[in-house]
């Protein structure tokens, strides 16, 4: 029986804007400009005219330029999000959230288990209706089908797969819509004669193994529809990355302290930026030696995976949660507000690119050679005792 929706909305930050603001609805517009200098989000009107997600701000208003760009409103998007949500959960409590626009309902044993289709339209309605947006949807057997379904015939799409046409339902699509598979892949894949995701069985795993190594058993059951992921109710991704870090004796070094809440931040958000994630919000923790404990955060105008993002928040945040003359027996840092990683890029600030690449490098060599092999040098100063939990 066919038991999970997967929902997907439709240039979503773009699309929050035009319902918030009638003036912006049914023109080419788009959310950018700012720190990246890139469009993030683009309505289809604006696509309409050839500007894209990631195209640099002053390239799409030289292609079009009556193009209306606003800054973005991150706040407003996550009030939007957890609006969509909320209808979703009205229609069944197997709700798994992966990211500010995207999530997955399941049904099977619950309240429109036998009318999937019908709930599926309801809530679209519901969402079309009350909020202004409109959803894309796959129904399919399991989480990958619905995924690449609801993606099929956007904006406002809607495609049922039906138990047992996973593979014909996949073999004529093109290799771009299997997930996991990069360009360069699909560029090699290419090379040998595979453009659909159906010439992936063809090849067979010896086939595959010289493009995907040890991935290529897993991509070709993925190709073939087969995905046994259940459904995460309290997907741990959507919400927050969080470390804490006991000091085994009191600490009362407000520098000590600091240092190591931003060497948290750095693990937080290798993590991030391997899993391409981006986070809004930092809070910080402490607690008293007495037990006692208290959290301050602070959020970003924009998401970012970039550790020189959220040092300066660092210390007012830490010296507003430690406000007694008290020494701490633990901290901790929390990324919250987390969004899909977009493409960083700005123009204008040859500085920001660096810091980029710079992360990337300090990643690649600390996986390669062992974590800690490079350091960056506020980490240096102090040497101290803590456990991590």
């Amino acid at each position: 029986m066919v038991s999970l929706l997967h929902i997907d909305a439709d240039a979503f930050f773009a699309s929050v804007e035009q319902a918030a603001d009638r003036r912006l609805r049914r023109i080419p517009m788009a959310v950018g400009g700012g720190r990246r200098g890139v469009i993030t989000s683009a309505s289809y009107e604006a696509r309409a005219c050839g500007i894209r997600t990631a195209m640099p701000t002053q390239r799409a208003l030289q292609l079009y330029p009556d193009l209306v760009v606003v800054p973005g409103h991150f706040e407003l998007y996550e009030e939007f999000s957890e609006n969509i949500f909320g209808l979703c959960r009205e229609q069944t409590p197997l709700v798994e959230k992966t990211s500010i626009d995207e999530g997955y309902l399941g049904f099977g044993g619950s309240r429109g288990g036998d009318n999937l289709v019908r709930t599926a339209r309801r809530l679209d309605r519901e969402i079309t209706s009350w909020l202004k947006l409109t959803v894309s949807q796959g129904i399919g057997p399991n989480k990958l089908i619905a995924s690449v379904a609801s993606k099929l015939r956007k904006p406002h799409g809607f495609v049922v797969v039906p138990p047992g046409a996973e593979a014909a339902f996949l073999a004529p699509l093109p290799l771009v819509r299997l997930p996991g598979l990069g360009p360069k892949t699909v560029h090699a894949l290419a090379g040998v004669g595979a453009r659909c995701i159906g010439d992936l069985a063809r090849l067979g795993a010896m086939g595959l193994r010289p493009f995907l190594g040890r991935m290529a058993a897993a991509v070709l059951e993925a190709a073939q529809g087969i995905d046994d992921r259940a459904l995460v109710m309290e997907h741990p991704v959507a919400k927050s990355y969080s470390h804490q870090r006991t000091f085994q004796c009191d600490q009362g070094d407000e520098a000590f302290v600091e240092q190591q809440v931003k060497e948290m931040i750095d693990d937080l958000l290798v993590t991030m930026r391997t899993e391409g994630r981006q986070a809004r919000t930092l809070t910080v923790r402490v607690r008293y030696t007495d037990m006692e404990e208290k959290s301050v955060g602070r959020s970003l105008p924009e998401p970012s995976d970039l550790e020189v993002d959220f040092y300066p928040l660092v210390k007012p945040l830490l010296r507003s949660a430690w406000t007694r003359r008290v020494h701490l027996r633990l901290t901790g840092a929390r990324l919250s507000r987390i969004y899909k990683a977009q493409e960083q890029l700005d123009l204008f600030d040859g500085c920001r690119i660096r810091h980029r690449q710079l992360a990337g490098a300090v990643d690649r060599l600390n996986r390669v050679y062992g974590k800690g092999v490079l350091h960056r040098a506020c980490h240096l100063e102090f040497g101290g005792s803590v456990r991590i939990e």
